[in-house]
């Protein structure tokens, strides 16, 4: 019988309000750019696993969509995404931004962590953009903050410069338990192929097309196959709400479909370490964010999230 070494082990659900920086931390904890990123809200949609692994330790970080108010069926499932990530869990990290603390609303960020009895950590993010005195951000951080929310550790980090990420993973193997390792040590998430890289592709919609229109955006690869030449060859659809919402991402002559595909192509060539090929389709599906058959074909599965 094999006997496994036992190392800190365990689950982080790393929650907060929109763009509070919550993918760029796990980015940053892994040394990777797992979870795609932008400054516009509902970047992520999904609950997502990065895996830590260490000589000592694995520790399996959960990013989650920012808390938002809901106005549809997709807007529910992250919703109730966020709640199902706290269940079960080791540990919750809840993210601030320092530049918008005194603005933001923590009402439904407070009644999720009441929700909980697992252990917390508070991290203020993107220290490196302004200059601050600890003490005084931190009494009026907390002052917005229910009186029987109690954070185990405070730390001020920046995920873009890395500052004090390496002392939050330490304190985190600190408190978390003794165990197995849940995933092989070369693993970096549980997440399919497919579904980072309709990830990447929607990033660069959301980089490249203003306003609300990447937030009417799905992306879905249809085929991913490796050619006699060893390029992988894939085909994706670009599936968007409205026609006039179809005309922009195309645009004049196909000069922005062009631009998301070469950004996308480039990531991806990145991430595989391999030649690619990559065609897109832009497709139309009226309000398939509050068509449930739809959202389940996208890989949302609202049947387990209540």
């Amino acid at each position: 019988m094999e006997i496994r070494e036992l190392v800190k082990s365990g689950f982080v659900s790393i929650i907060g309000l929109p763009n509070a920086g919550k993918s760029s931390f796990l980015n940053a904890v892994i040394s990777t750019n797992l979870a795609i990123t932008s400054k516009k809200p509902q970047t992520t949609r999904k609950n997502l696993k990065g895996i830590y692994n260490d000589s000592d330790s694995q520790i399996v970080f959960v990013d989650t969509p920012g808390i938002h108010n809901v106005k549809n069926k997709l807007d529910d499932y992250m919703s109730k995404s966020i709640t199902k990530s706290i269940d079960d869990i080791d540990l919750i990290i809840t993210i601030i931004d320092i530049m918008t603390y005194k603005t933001d609303n923590f009402d439904k960020l407070n009644d999720i962590l009441l929700k909980s009895d697992a252990k917390k950590l508070l991290l203020v993010n993107k220290c490196d953009l302004i200059e601050y005195k600890e003490d005084i951000i931190l009494n009026e951080i907390l002052d917005k903050f229910k009186n029987n929310i109690l954070f185990k550790k405070i730390f001020f980090i920046s995920s873009l410069k890395n500052k004090n990420v390496t002392n939050v993973i330490n304190y985190i193997k600190e408190i978390l338990p003794e165990g197995n390792r849940y995933y092989n040590e070369e693993d970096l998430t549980d997440e399919p192929t497919k579904q980072i890289l309709a990830d990447i592709i929607r990033q660069q919609c959301l980089y490249k097309l203003d306003k609300e229109i990447p937030h009417g955006i799905i992306v879905v690869i249809n085929s991913m196959k490796k050619s006699k030449t060893k390029c992988i060859n894939i085909d994706a659809d670009i599936i968007c709400e409205k026609d006039s919402h179809k005309k922009i991402i195309i645009g004049t002559k196909g000069s922005m479909i062009k631009n998301i595909g070469t950004g996308s192509r480039i990531a991806i060539e990145k991430f595989l370490n391999n030649k690619v090929n990559l065609k897109l389709n832009v497709i139309i599906k009226s309000n398939w964010r509050d068509e449930s058959t739809l959202l389940i074909n996208y890989g949302f599965d609202i049947k387990s999230i209540k």
